[in-house]
């Protein structure tokens, strides 16, 4: 499948999902502040981890979808790692955030950790995308898969 096309495809299967994924990330943030002003009870962190346990399965869902459009081993362990780090990321911000209002820690490190990730996950994006093109010239970098490359 020729790159454009790739493009569009996977465009087109994130606007098919990306409702499920606002709405996902919205109650994860939303749990987390619960989560955050009741002091860890479980009747936030229970949905909490609910809900990230379906937020991670779309992700997961989305990066077999994108696997699927290369036949190119070490692309998809570029995709894979792609999408390990959004996850990894994900995780992070939930399960730590909470830890550390728990643990009393100033309020100053919840920035200094979610700058800290967020920077990483770029830095990390960037280093693979440079790498796709190495191994599937075909294969659309991550930074291609948005409305500005899409041409039906």
């Amino acid at each position: 499948m020729p790159k454009q096309e790739r493009i569009n495809t996977i465009y087109r299967y994130q606007q098919r999902w990306l409702v499920l994924r606002s709405i996902l990330a919205v109650l994860t943030g939303a749990l987390v502040v619960l989560t955050l002003q009741s002091n860890g009870e479980s009747i936030y962190t229970i949905p909490l981890a609910l809900v990230l346990t379906i937020m991670l399965y779309v992700i997961g869902r989305e990066r077999r979808f994108v696997r699927k459009l290369t036949d190119v081993e070490q692309a998809k362990r570029i995709i894979d790692w792609q999408y390990v780090s959004e996850m990894g990321l994900l995780v992070l911000m939930a399960i730590l955030f909470p830890l550390i209002i728990l643990i009393n820690w100033p309020a100053w490190s919840l920035f200094v950790v979610f700058l800290g990730g967020v920077i990483l996950l770029q830095v990390a994006q960037k280093m693979l995308d440079r790498q796709m093109p190495q191994y599937d010239e075909e294969q659309p970098m991550r930074r291609e898969i948005k409305l500005d490359f899409v041409k039906d």
